[in-house]
């Protein structure tokens, strides 16, 4: 545990240099009696039932005591509280303190904001404004004067106004933490990748159409060659059958 940066010989010395510090910070003395007489008016060691004033009062000299480098068990033994009540008061003030600098961030961010879209605006009006060119031309018209003759062009513009806008457009996406979005890395989504992968799979598809096709054709091929149904082919029978002798001895 870390040894506070204030050490005080005895609880009476302590209790002076809060005081001390208190009075400084503009705290009256009356509410820091009140608030270390809090216990023995019914409180728990700092738990019992405070206003919302004096719970401020007393979140208020929490903050001021630690500014004075008192540490929490410190601050708990001169205001009479728990170090647990300390401790929630300094997470308390740490907050508030954050939400009011984010506040006055948000605050800036947003004049800084309203600045930049009105400077982009006057770039471009102004950009428009120096494409056309006013041109007077006096025609001679002998004794009497001659008459004037007004020409307005338009031309490609200045285009230093164009710049200023853009730096506007970089400015504003800062402010609103655009530029800080990274792309998804090895991420390709163009049109040709796409139409390559389509066409890539068409390839696969008919190349499996066409093994299952080879596949079913050598399946025919081979029902065709063996049958279980075809009869046994016979010889044929000679056109004449040859005579045989008989004897009267074989009867």
């Amino acid at each position: 545990m870390p040894r506070p940066e204030i050490e005080f010989a005895t609880p009476e010395e302590e209790e002076a240099y809060a005081r001390k510090a208190l009075t400084k910070a503009g705290v009256p003395i009356s509410q820091y009696e009140a608030i270390r007489e809090h216990k023995s008016r019914g409180g728990t060691h700092g738990a019992g039932i405070y206003t919302k004033e004096m719970l401020g009062v007393r979140r208020w000299m929490v903050q001021e005591l630690l500014a004075a480098k008192m540490s929490n068990r410190q601050i708990a033994n001169v205001l009479q509280l728990s170090k647990e009540t300390v401790n929630g008061d300094r997470h308390f003030n740490r907050d508030l303190y954050t939400q009011e600098i984010l506040k006055n961030q948000d605050t800036h961010r947003a004049r800084l904001l309203k600045e930049q879209m009105d400077l982009k605006e006057l770039a471009l009006a102004s950009f428009e404004t120096s494409k056309r060119k006013k041109t007077v031309t006096i025609m001679d018209g002998g004794d009497d004067g001659g008459k004037e003759m007004v020409k307005i062009e338009e031309s490609a513009g200045d285009a230093s106004f164009l710049n200023v806008a853009k730096n506007s457009l970089v400015e504003q996406a800062k402010l609103l933490g655009l530029n800080e979005i990274k792309p998804v890395e090895n991420q390709d989504t163009s049109y040709r990748t796409f139409l390559k992968d389509l066409s890539s799979t068409i390839e696969k598809e008919k190349e499996a159409k066409a093994t299952e096709e080879r596949r079913g054709n050598s399946l025919l091929a081979s029902a065709e060659t063996i049958s279980f149904d075809a009869e046994p082919e016979s010889e044929p029978l000679p056109e004449t059958m040859p005579l045989q002798t008989i004897n009267e001895d074989d009867y």
